[in-house]
């Protein structure tokens, strides 16, 4: 709960380990500009963060250590995240195209993570632009890599959606698309459940299920009412 302390601690790191050559040097720097970049967001200062996620892509984006490349393509993706939600789509795209074509070195496992999040981003910044088809292109190819059981990209599923709901994304679309698997439809059930009975329709499903649909439609509708800040503001709260 304090970020401008945390962000001290980390200008002094970075001070300290700045020179060093060593590739695990680097690595903590590269890190520790990314957290940077990360309070200052929380804190409220997007273009501070966008300003130190280029600082760590300068200092290390023609990196080959592989470790140091995936540090480097998270901050770009932070960068492009930004950019989308301050309005700024095209600059977004073109961060993702960036940040897609620095990959090409990692190991296909590698590049798993960075190539989601660029997705999603570029699903925000194609529904900024209002180019509702090539969004939802964009969005297929996100669901296409999703992993039913990994806890943690169902969460970011859940999340994801509603930030592109409450970012004008078609509701009936995305349910076609989320339904179209019947193995990831089944993981994301209450998600799934929550569109369906927005459309008007009946559905039968365990009262586990319907309980945290329930919750999702209120989440929805409160979103809707908000605007597009509310699930940025509920990211930072979690």
């Amino acid at each position: 709960g304090k970020p401008e302390e945390v962000m001290a601690v980390y200008d002094r790191a970075v001070e300290c380990l700045g020179a060093g050559e060593a590739s695990q040097l680097r690595l903590i720097v590269a890190k520790t500009l990314a957290g940077t970049a990360i309070m200052q967001d929380i804190s409220g200062e997007p273009e501070a963060a966008i300003a130190t996620c280029d600082e760590a892509i300068e200092r290390f984006g023609d990196t080959d250590v592989p470790e140091l490349r995936l540090a480097i393509s998270l901050s770009a993706a932070h960068k492009a995240k930004l950019q989308a939600e301050t309005g700024r789509a095209e600059d977004a795209l073109r961060t993702c195209d960036e940040l897609e074509r620095g990959l090409g070195s990692l190991a296909v496992d590698e590049k798993a993570m960075p190539l989601w999040l660029a997705g999603w981003i570029r699903t925000k910044a194609l529904l900024g632009l209002r180019r509702h088809p090539a969004a939802m292109d964009a969005f297929s190819s996100v669901y296409a890599k999703f992993v039913p059981g990994d806890e943690a990209m169902m969460r970011r599923m859940v999340a994801g959606v509603l930030d592109l709901l409450a970012a004008g994304a078609p509701e009936r679309e995305l349910l076609e698309i989320l339904s179209s698997n019947a193995e990831k439809a089944a993981a994301l059930a209450p998600l799934v459940v929550a569109l369906r009975q927005r459309a008007g329709e009946a559905v039968r499903a365990p009262p586990e299920v319907l309980e945290v649909a329930a919750d999702i439609r209120k989440r929805i509708k409160e979103n809707a009412g908000s605007g597009d800040t509310a699930p940025r503001e509920a990211a930072r709260r979690r």
